[in-house]
Formats: structure tokens, sequence, C-alpha cells
């Protein structure tokens, strides 16, 4: 089976690495054969991508990358596309894809008018989200501007186009679902953002050397690793840490923060919280080596803004600390995260952010994260196995999904 598959985020990034191509290695294997377009970042170098290009070609993925900018005007993006559509009409007709596959709504837009050349060709839209209302959610668009009118218009068709749909959550999925926006003959997966657990481990020697270089050898650690500003909840990260420090049993607490964003507002807030500089550290780490630093890390926190968008979001986040073997602190009002109360063995549910339940969440947290180590990690795997284990849950239904596309062609 052969697939064209369009991706605006670049595979040199952290989130082509472990969002795409840990997927598309494993499809590869087992029988899709790829053609992989993307679009790489300015500072991507030519010999990275050189060496990229022949590792893929290796697994059977055949990868034309193109550049884009970091620009968010519209004319840009409609240049980008330009030149995009341009490629993957040139490599469709002679490979002839029987799935066209888009990684959220400018690879799908792009993938839509290859599927309405090429014959029998089934399109996929990979919805990452409702990206319009997350600009808007973000204060980066409002409802009235007219890229958010294009989107919303575009997003409409490509629920009704699509043959096959893919949904980082359930919720989503029936609120879509519940408009009759999908086909009545629409394939649709429920595909959260997955881990790959043997990239994503706990490992024992890197948590003593990560710590000894902090001089925290017996301290408790908490971590947030990933983006700041915009939805995710500064304020309430630091005063979640502010309370675990006052309840944690005489035991000092730090704050390893794995962060490329601009860190100082959070920063200042642990601060504010009773954290001395001392207890604080800014790692900007390389995707790589972010299972060594969350294993140095007693506790993960993930805090994101509760609002119409966050209906399809999945944090990558989550995933990785769990396999990690971390215990996570998390709100239950965005996605399907309410449902990771069952997981009290390696979960922490917030359905608020009021004293108490700040309280009792630090309480439920500390007595996790003290527990014999051996035992947090397995709970923990376990978690991430189950619900978001790349072979067992992302692998699996992209391949049944892809094998449902290639049977209605017949």
């Amino acid at each position: 089976m052969r697939a064209l598959y369009i991706s605006q985020t670049g595979m040199l990034e952290g989130l082509g690495s472990s969002q795409v191509l840990a997927y598309l290695r494993r499809l590869a294997q087992r029988g899709v054969e790829f053609d992989l377009l993307s679009y790489e970042l300015p500072e991507a170098t030519d010999d990275e991508i050189d060496r990229l290009r022949a590792d893929l070609t290796r697994a059977n993925i055949r990868w034309a990358p193109l550049r884009r900018r970091r620009d968010p005007r519209l004319s840009v993006k409609v240049r980008e596309s330009a030149l995009g559509a341009h490629r993957a009409l040139a490599t469709a007709l002679a490979r002839r894809p029987v799935i066209v596959h888009g990684r959220s709504y400018l690879p799908t837009a792009i993938a839509d008018v290859v599927a309405s050349v090429v014959p029998r060709a089934k399109l996929l839209f990979d919805c990452r989200g409702m990206i319009g209302d997350e600009y808007v959610d973000a204060s980066y668009w409002t409802t009235d501007r007219i890229e958010y009118r294009l989107v919303k218009r575009y997003e409409a068709r490509a629920f009704r186009r699509a043959e096959g749909v893919v949904f980082l959550t359930d919720a989503l999925r029936r609120w879509i679902g519940a408009r009759g926006w999908l086909g009545a003959r629409t394939e649709v997966e429920t595909i959260p953002c997955c881990v790959d657990l043997d990239a994503f481990r706990f490992d024992r020697a890197a948590r003593d050397h990560v710590r000894q270089s902090l001089g925290w050898e017996d301290d408790l650690v908490l971590v947030y690793a990933g983006s700041l500003g915009s939805w995710y909840r500064e304020d309430e990260i630091a005063r979640f840490a502010g309370v675990v420090r006052r309840r944690a049993a005489g035991r000092r607490v730090r704050f390893l923060l794995l962060s490329k964003s601009a860190p100082e507002a959070l920063v200042g807030l642990l601060r504010a919280a009773g954290l001395d500089e001392s207890s604080i550290a800014v790692r900007g780490v390389q995707p790589d080596k972010m299972p060594q630093h969350l294993s140095a890390a007693d506790i993960g926190i993930s805090f994101i803004k509760s609002c119409f968008s966050k209906k399809g979001s999945s944090p990558t986040k989550v995933a990785e600390y769990l396999a990690c073997g971390l215990p996570v602190v998390l709100n239950g009002d965005i996605g399907d995260q309410a449902d990771l109360a069952a997981e009290a063995a390696a979960c922490i549910v917030l359905d608020s952010y009021d004293d108490e339940a700040l309280a009792a969440g630090a309480d439920r947290a500390v007595a996790l994260a003290t527990a014999p180590l051996a035992d947090r990690v397995t709970a923990g795997r376990d978690v991430a196995d189950r619900r978001f284990g790349l072979e067992r849950v992302g692998v699996a239904r992209y391949e049944r999904l892809y094998r449902a596309l290639e049977r209605d062609q017949s």
C-alpha cells in the first residue's frame, strides 16, 4: 500500500521525530510505502537533512523536505502551501498513493487537492485539534479575522470530504459526530499523542547523574516539560509547587523546568511561591535527552487552560511523564483527561485549582512520589502502555484505519 503523508511540522523538530516518524517507521515495517512531504524550519541544516533522508530511505520512506518560515501571515502560508501542493501533486501522479494523509489543516488542504486529482485516492484528515479556535483561545486571533473565517470554512469541508478522520480525543470526536459533520461512511479513529516506550523509559544512572549535577540528590523534584505561555497555566503550576513545598514532610522541594520557551514569568512565579533560586533549574534539552532528565524528577505537572479548543487536546508530556515512571498531576477539564482519574496509582486529576483541591492533589502526589521507586515506575509505565503506548495504541489504530481505507478503494 502506498501513502503520501504531508506534515507542516518538520521531521527535524521534536514532534516530527516523536509524533510522526515514530509512527511512519513502524507502519513502513508493516508494508506501507510512504512518500513524506514536510516543512522544515530555517535552522534545519543541509547536513541534518541529508543524514535523515538517508536514514528514512533505508526505512522505505521517501522524504521530500520543503522549507517554512517562522511567519504566521496568511500570504506566507498561502505561498508555502502552493509550493507544497505542486510538489505533492507531482509525487502523487507519479506514485499513485492509496491514501493521502494530511496532518492538521494546511497539509490536509494540500492533501484534499491531491486526492481530488489522483484516481481512487482516499483523503485522511488527521485533526490535531481545532486549530482556528486554538489561535483564538491563545489570543493570537479574533473570530472576525479573515484567517479564522477561512480556517473554519475549510474545517467544515475537511470533516465532510475526508474518507478517514483521526481525532486526538473521544471528547472532540463525540462533539463533531453530534453535529453531523462526518460522512455516513467516514472511517474514524481516536489516537491520542502516544509515546515510544523504548525511547522514553526510566533511567536510574541518568537520574543519579542529573540530580548530582544539580546538587539535588535526596530532594523531591517537580518537573514541567514543554512550551510555556498561551494556554499553559503558569500561575497554577507555581501555586501547586508552593503547596507541595509546604506539605512535603520536611523534604526540600526543587523544580526542574525543561523548556525552550521564555522561562522568566514562571521562574518569577515559582520564587513568589517560596522556591529560592537554588531550588529552580531551567534546561532547554534536546528531544533525545528528555527521558534522562524526566528520570531525575519525582512528579510531573501538566496544567492547561480550560477552553473550547482544548476539547481536542492530548498533551504529549503526559504520556512521556508516565513512560518515565512519574506520577502526573493534571487538570481533568481538557480532552479525555478526566478518564485518567481511574488510574489512581499514577495520575492525580484535579477538578479545580482552589486551595483545597491543590492541597489534596499535593498530598496524593507526594505519597505516590515517595512510594518505592520500582513500584512507582511500574505503575506509570503500565498506564502509559495501555492508554498511550505507541505500538499498542498508536500504530495499531493507524494501521487499522489505513487497511479500512485500502479496502474501501477496492
